[in-house]
């Protein structure tokens, strides 16, 4: 396997987490604007505490890139469930 430099790699790790958080800011744009998550509350408690695990890991080996993508990954996360809890919630048991 081919050597890469620290820039590169740095990179690729940069590359994948706006990536990732691109998926998740629409998806959280949305369900402020409609306040309707259409997402399942057990994905969404998952990804939370998934994420923040990871973040708080992250954090302990100190790899910023991903405790940066973790850590918006679990706000976003919490959004989603606020409104779920909040909305959501109350209208399915209507």
């Amino acid at each position: 396997m081919a050597e890469v430099s620290t820039p590169e790699i740095g990179f690729i790790g940069v590359l994948g987490a706006v990536l990732l958080l691109s998926a998740w800011i629409p998806q959280t744009l949305r369900t402020i604007r409609t306040k309707r998550t259409g997402m399942e509350p057990r994905f969404i408690a998952i990804y939370f505490f998934g994420s923040l695990i990871l973040s708080v890991y992250s954090y302990l080996i100190a790899d910023f890139v991903f405790l940066i993508l973790n850590a918006f990954s679990t706000a976003m996360a919490a959004v989603n469930a606020d409104y779920y809890w909040r909305f959501e919630r109350r209208r399915r048991r209507r």
